[in-house]
């Protein structure tokens, strides 16, 4: 005998979760299949992550009830932009675009521990935890899911929200390109000598990008992106060493870096499905789509994914309806196109040795800082806003 379900979600981390809240909050019966067991601050995805959330993101945590207190997140009210060993240099002011702010800074533990609530307090979602996929046939008005433990789940629509190495993805058969940048990220909070008060800092240096994201307690958050075998040698550096590094990779803005805390590293990769829905299966996040971090699009990305599915499901008896799903698959692909493509041609553009890619992304910047309808439209998609907006990532007083 099959638990009957409208969705099962493979996959339980932070896109996933969102998921399961936002498809229940619609009314539909839920399930969430999650193979780490769940201990908040042990999740994969529930780390030390310094979690950049635009405003489109933020209006859609806010409208599902997961936005942690205001004490743990940082606001950005300004972004600067450099790079080192040449030309350029972009500062933006949130107050020039009538904002106060143009996003927050969020530690994905707390994110995780604020999702993981709502998971458990919410009737209509069901885990299935530590669990995997093992398969999953067709059945009559749905799919048949098996799972490692031999539960069987019956479902309307099954979501793979589980990652790069997504199991749905390769059972379903749906093309993926992939490529290796050949970096990782190494990311770790550290102290600096002055706080930046609501700075974000991106600095662009010729082994890969570098940015520090203001945290509480006077705090950064340091994403360092390096080639596989550099962050190899700087996970094993000492503490002293680490900092003294850092500064000089970073330059003098905030004095002296002190007190790192843990490191962790992840391997960085591109990833596109063009098509990332099946007969009554659909991928979201970094199960259809991984970015390079440069810009901090990659969560943001997949919370769009969500929002977007929510649309496209709205008023429908059955959540797997086919025609729903190619039209989730259309309206969201221009957004996930232009993610992709822009992250990956700033992350190889700014990386290039060659003096004549230096003076290509030298004068780029340049334009940028001096071009106001340039700022604008790259002000604009970095805050999520990109057409056709998702109902739950639009202004809130635009719906109120």
């Amino acid at each position: 005998m099959s638990d009957r379900f409208d969705v099962v979600i493979v996959g339980g981390g932070l896109v996933g979760a969102t998921a399961a809240v936002a498809l229940a909050s619609a009314g539909r019966r839920v399930a969430v299949v999650e193979a780490q067991a769940r201990q908040a601050d042990h999740q994969p995805s529930h780390d030390d992550r310094t979690l950049v959330i635009n405003a489109a993101s933020l209006n859609v945590l806010a409208r599902l009830d997961l936005l942690p207190e205001a004490s743990v997140r940082m606001p950005i009210e300004r972004i600067d932009i450099t790079r080192a060993g040449g030309f350029g240099h972009l500062h933006l002011e949130a107050r020039d675009y009538g904002r106060e702010q143009f996003g927050q800074v969020i530690v994905a533990r707390e994110l995780g521990n604020r999702a993981l609530a709502a998971l458990t307090s919410n009737d209509s979602i069901s885990e299935f935890c530590p669990a995997r996929l093992a398969d999953w046939q067709e059945s009559g008005d749905g799919l048949e899911v098996e799972l490692d433990d031999g539960r069987r789940l019956h479902t309307r629509l099954l979501v793979g929200a589980d990652g790069n190495a997504s199991k749905v993805r390769e059972r379903a058969a749906l093309r993926c390109q992939r490529a290796p940048y050949g970096q990782s990220a190494m990311i770790f909070n550290v102290l600096p000598e002055r706080s930046p008060a609501g700075t974000a800092y991106e600095r662009f240096t010729p082994r890969g990008p570098l940015a520090l994201l203001p945290q509480p307690a006077g705090r950064v958050g340091v994403v360092w992106i390096d080639r596989d075998e550099g962050i190899d040698q700087a996970m094993e550096l000492d503490d002293s060493t680490l900092c003294e590094q850092l500064g000089e990779r970073f330059g003098p803005a905030l004095g002296r870096f002190t007190r790192p805390g843990k490191r962790a590293r992840y391997p960085l990769v591109r990833q596109r499905t063009a098509w990332p829905v099946a007969e009554r299966v659909v991928l979201i996040g970094n199960a259809a789509n991984a970015v390079h971090p440069v810009s901090a699009q990659g969560f943001n990305l997949g919370l769009r994914d969500v929002a977007g599915l929510v649309d496209a499901l709205a008023g429908l008896d059955d959540p797997g309806n086919a025609a729903a799903l190619r039209d989730y698959a259309r309206t969201r692909q221009p957004d996930q196109d232009a993610t992709v493509r822009y992250t990956d041609t700033l992350a190889r553009a700014f990386t290039n040795p060659s003096g004549l890619a230096r003076l290509a992304t030298g004068l780029g910047l340049a334009a940028h800082a001096g071009l106001p309808g340039l700022r604008g439209r790259l002000v604009h998609a970095a805050m999520g806003f990109r057409q056709p907006v998702p109902s739950l990532a639009q202004p809130i007083e635009e719906q109120a």
